[in-house]
């Protein structure tokens, strides 16, 4: 494991989560697993309710940087890249403090752009699922304050590598990192009724281990921060609930490992910021749209940098044996 000053900096907040991961890339384009961001599942679920939910989500990326700052010297060989990739979550209140949690993902297409030929290289396919319970460790629900903790493991859906007539893809094109891995998560809720609004802070920590190929992603940290705030549209009975949100979310990557050899063009940080908005159809489905943008960036080496991602999500909550 490498672990830099910064990362030490983070291990009071580490072990509040009282959790472990490993690694993920800051290529924004190549973070392993599913997407971090706007489309997280906040907290549990009450009893005996079911969530489902499905989102889509567009990445860009065509500007390389060196540390914080733009490079264009003779070590960029990518004009652009860009991914299109849906998820679906599943989740299950067995109690009001225990709920269990199933998401998986499929890539419609990851795809590279050359610089000094004219040809494109494109991976899809499904990429990975994550089983998890979360156990809401405190709730007052005079005050509106839930503190939820949540811990599962991730599961490759494919183990092998991708080819393209006889080639196997670059590990940035591969839909999965093919590699077993832990996650743990952490949810602090405070909401305020009178005022129709909702102060929210997820951390979430992700531990690949190696995969068949001798490849190791490094460990990946987020901490996002959350503000929302609901509205009525009163001229419209079918869509009158609508809520915005504001997210600021700083990524931690840590590099990668290769043959036992560490990947210099790999790890960084990031600072995201993220508006959203979310309307509630007939009080029954809730769809959101969300952009993101990357407002700071250090990356280790010579790496391609995200331009933007936009989403949208579609969630609608039943209640089961009622």
């Amino acid at each position: 494991m490498f672990i830099n000053k910064k990362t030490i900096s983070l291990l009071p907040l580490l072990l509040m989560l009282v959790f472990n991961q490993q690694k993920g890339k800051a290529q924004c384009f190549a973070t392993p697993g599913n997407p971090v961001g706007g489309a997280e599942n906040i907290g549990v679920m009450m009893k005996n309710h079911l969530r489902v939910q499905s989102s889509f989500r567009y990445h860009k990326a065509s500007n390389y940087y060196k540390g914080d700052s733009p490079y264009l010297g003779h070590k960029r060989t990518l004009d652009e890249a860009y991914f299109s990739y849906g998820g679906i979550l599943a989740a299950y209140g067995i109690t009001n403090r225990i709920t269990v949690e199933l998401d998986a993902g499929y890539f419609f297409n990851k795809t590279q752009e050359y610089l000094k030929w004219d040809g494109t290289l494109t991976g899809y396919g499904p990429s990975n699922m994550t089983a998890m319970v979360k156990y809401a460790l405190y709730q007052d629900m005079l005050n509106r304050i839930e503190f939820t903790l949540g811990a599962g493991g991730k599961i490759p859906l494919s183990r092998t590598y991708q080819r393209v007539d006889g080639v196997v893809l670059p590990i940035d094109l591969q839909p999965s990192t093919a590699s077993y891995g832990l996650r743990a998560q952490s949810f602090l809720v405070k909401e305020n009724s009178i005022g129709s609004w909702r102060l929210f802070w997820i951390n979430r920590y992700e531990k690949n281990f190696e995969n068949p190929y001798n490849f190791l992603f490094g460990d990946h940290f987020s901490s996002a921060i959350f503000y929302s705030k609901h509205t009525h549209l009163e001229a419209s009975q079918r869509f009158k609930h609508w809520t915005l949100i504001l997210q600021a979310r700083y990524e931690f990557n840590d590099q990668n490992i290769r043959n036992g050899q560490l990947v210099e063009a790999s790890g960084g940080h990031l600072a995201i910021i993220a508006p959203q908005v979310n309307c509630s159809i007939d009080q029954t489905w809730n769809l959101s749209l969300l952009f993101e943008k990357v407002i700071y960036r250090y990356y280790n080496h010579v790496q391609l940098g995200g331009n933007y991602s936009v989403g949208v999500q579609l969630s609608r909550d039943l209640p089961i044996n009622q």
